[in-house]
């Protein structure tokens, strides 16, 4: 391992370990779009999507609320981001994502909204 990887190991623990899914609620999200999916079936392809070795992916459904979130967390418990699903009309949904790495306007987040598109088709 060279001293880079090691560097942005050490960087990217020390950054998560500040956050808790819980806190990343209180941000404003890096991003929102709609789609033409219903909100139980985004939130399983997103936690799919989602799913690796490095990341631990927790969903929350609330069927009677018609929404859902989806945690991904760093093997610490800490979060990396969050995305709040909703349903927001008949079989279209809409996604927020927050993420550690910044709000609106900074980019953050940009794979995880590849996945949501992935996951259903942009409003």
């Amino acid at each position: 391992m060279n001293c880079r990887t090691l560097f942005g190991i050490v960087a990217l623990s020390a950054l998560a370990a500040c956050q808790s899914p819980g806190g990343l609620a209180q941000k404003a999200p890096a991003w929102t779009a709609g789609y033409h999916v219903p909100y139980d079936a985004m939130a399983n392809c997103l936690v799919e999507r989602e799913r690796s070795p490095l990341v631990t992916v927790t969903p929350s459904i609330y069927p009677g609320e018609r929404r859902a979130t989806v945690a991904v967390t760093a093997p610490t418990g800490s979060a990396l981001g969050v995305y709040d699903i909703r349903q927001i009309s008949g079989g279209d949904t809409e996604v927020a994502y927050r993420s550690i790495y910044g709000g609106p306007g900074s980019g953050a987040g940009g794979d995880a909204q590849e996945k949501a598109t992935r996951c259903g088709n942009p409003v």
